[in-house]
């Protein structure tokens, strides 16, 4: 997985696992060109995603390269402060998963961890998914003769699109389905970072969250920006928030066609 990835110019099937539901486009040509879609719910056995479903689809289709995005439900992250060891991978890579450990127990010991590249005097973002998970999506692109492409937590396809239209200091919150993620930035950098359920109604929900997040991040002063690019602006009460919008791309309007801009990350 990795915060950013480079775009292919021929046939690609972009696919998002999200909280509960799992959707693939097939994109055409330079102008990626939507010319298939299907959706059906995601189905879990014993922590690993199921894939049955999706086969006759995939095998009527002509693209031979997959990518995909996974929700933050799946996810589980951690922010590496800057220190000089992190220009080494494998040190930074045992800090996220001594982090991870102390947070999550055991379960994390079979977790694949990713980190963004090291940029020094900037903090690197771990993420973390079920091993398995990646096993069983190597395991389907193979069965349809795939290359494997890019497997990227669905919040960096999100930030990439917003990144140019959040300031050096933010409270960013990312809403999915069921799903909250509140960035803490200071100077420019993650520093923080917060990843959790969002129970329905979302809108209620929301600005007890983000005031507790801020409140604990002696924070209560930074200027929160909101993307939840899936939903309708909702009435956030004595809450001040920016709405960000996602940039629209060829093919998508993030206003009329939600659901498969979302899967795009525009």
């Amino acid at each position: 997985m990795s915060l950013s990835f480079a775009s292919s110019l021929g046939g690609e099937l972009v696919m998002v696992i999200g909280a509960d539901s799992l959707s693939v486009i097939e994109l055409s040509g330079w102008n990626k060109q939507r010319i298939a879609e299907f959706r059906l719910p995601l189905k879990v056995h014993e922590g690993v995603p199921q894939f049955d479903g999706l086969n006759d689809w995939l095998a009527a289709r002509r693209a031979r390269r997959l990518s995909v995005r996974i929700s933050s439900s799946w996810i589980r992250f951690a922010v590496l402060p800057w220190q000089a060891e992190l220009i080494d991978d494998t040190l930074s890579l045992a800090l996220a998963q001594a982090l991870f450990a102390e947070q999550y127990g055991e379960a994390s010991a079979s977790w694949k961890i990713d980190l963004t590249p090291c940029r020094p005097g900037e903090a690197r973002i771990a993420s973390a998914v079920d091993a398995r998970w990646f096993a069983a999506l190597e395991a389907l692109a193979k069965h349809h003769t795939m290359q494997l492409r890019s497997v990227q937590p669905l919040l960096a396809a999100i930030y990439n699109g917003l990144a140019d239209k959040v300031p050096d200091e933010a409270l960013l919150a990312v809403v999915e389905p069921r799903r909250l993620v509140l960035i803490h930035i200071e100077n420019g950098q993650w520093r923080q970072l917060y990843n959790r359920v969002l129970p329905e109604p979302w809108e209620r929900r929301l600005p007890s969250l983000i005031t507790q997040a801020s409140a604990s991040l002696n924070a209560l002063s930074t200027p929160v920006f909101i993307a939840a690019p899936l939903f309708e602006r909702g009435d956030l009460g004595r809450l001040s928030a920016t709405w960000l919008r996602l940039p629209a791309r060829r093919g998508f309007d993030p206003r009329r066609d939600r659901d498969w801009a979302f899967c795009q990350g525009c």
